[in-house]
């Protein structure tokens, strides 16, 4: 099975990103960044990099990005208003958004179609959120439009059964994409992380759970959410439409709701998440036994 899908996914954002938009400071960051994270997951898949070498590249293209304009500024106030970030807090926050997302769905990336749809499903929403009258963003909208085309044309050959992998070249793409989209936009972290919710726990839960057992956090393993799922009996392509239907449902909610309801929301899914895992781990426990 080919790796190298993420090499379509790379020149198909980014060649139009260059004839559509004016190239800011904050934009060249991004692009900068980009080319760094693509060419990282490329030498990946071909050479199988070691876990502190990809950490170390990801620090290097991060702060590219945000060294050249890539920050969030300020973040909605859950009581109205808006918080203004200290200087230092700005990099600090849009470093660390900016490494979660990007491995979130690099995490994503083991099911067909999984880590492509759900890179679509907030792009998607995004979009919708800079077309408000209230938001009027109609270069991000072009952003994530365009993300979304690339991401529609991809899924084609790697929805169930692929055709072609996306590799860690396009999973590390999609993650920094997505990422930078959300502050591009104008911070708008609280819908990107609601829509994001479920991956975003289990990446916090892998690295927790990898720690406590001694492992390296950045170690592969077969315990995520999808792997898990698939373990107690669901089927790989329904394991795929319930996670995206999750994520589709919150992405919904998202767009109606304000900063507080979504802080809440967000909460619940953490829950939720708990929960299930719990349940997932008792089902496989009474298998065995």
């Amino acid at each position: 099975m080919v790796r190298l899908g993420g090499i379509a996914i790379f020149l198909a954002f980014v060649l139009p990103f260059i004839w559509f938009l004016e190239m800011t400071p904050e934009r060249i960051g991004l692009l900068l960044a980009l080319g760094i994270m693509f060419v990282m997951g490329l030498l990946d898949d071909l050479l199988n990099l070691r876990p502190i070498i990809k950490v170390a590249v990801q620090v290097v293209a991060i702060a590219v990005a945000v060294g050249l304009g890539l920050r969030i500024g300020q973040v909605g106030n859950p009581f109205g208003g808006v918080i203004i970030l200290p200087i230092g807090w700005d990099i600090f926050l849009s470093a660390f958004w900016l490494w979660i997302v990007t491995n979130t769905i690099n995490l994503l990336d083991g099911l067909d179609g999984l880590a492509a749809s759900v890179s679509g499903i907030a792009a998607l929403a995004l979009f919708v959120l800079s077309l408000f009258v209230v938001v009027n963003q109609p270069e991000t909208a072009t952003i994530a439009i365009i993300l979304l085309g690339v991401l529609l044309g991809f899924l084609r050959w790697n929805w169930y059964p692929a055709q072609i992998f996306m590799g860690d070249s396009g999973s590390y793409t999609l993650g920094l994409l997505v990422g930078g989209l959300a502050i591009i936009s104008g911070a708008k972290l609280a819908t990107a992380a609601l829509v994001l919710g479920f991956p975003i726990l289990d990446l916090i839960w892998a690295g927790l759970r990898r720690i406590r057992a001694g492992r390296h956090p950045f170690s592969a393993d077969r315990e995520h959410l999808h792997h898990r799922l698939m373990d107690v009996g669901v089927p790989h392509r329904n394991v795929v439409l319930i996670i995206l239907g999750v994520v589709a449902v919150f992405a919904f909610i998202s767009l109606l709701s304000g900063t507080l309801a979504k802080l809440v929301l967000l909460a619940v899914a953490a829950l939720a998440m708990i929960i299930l895992i719990r349940t997932i781990i008792l089902v496989q426990r009474r298998k065995r036994g």
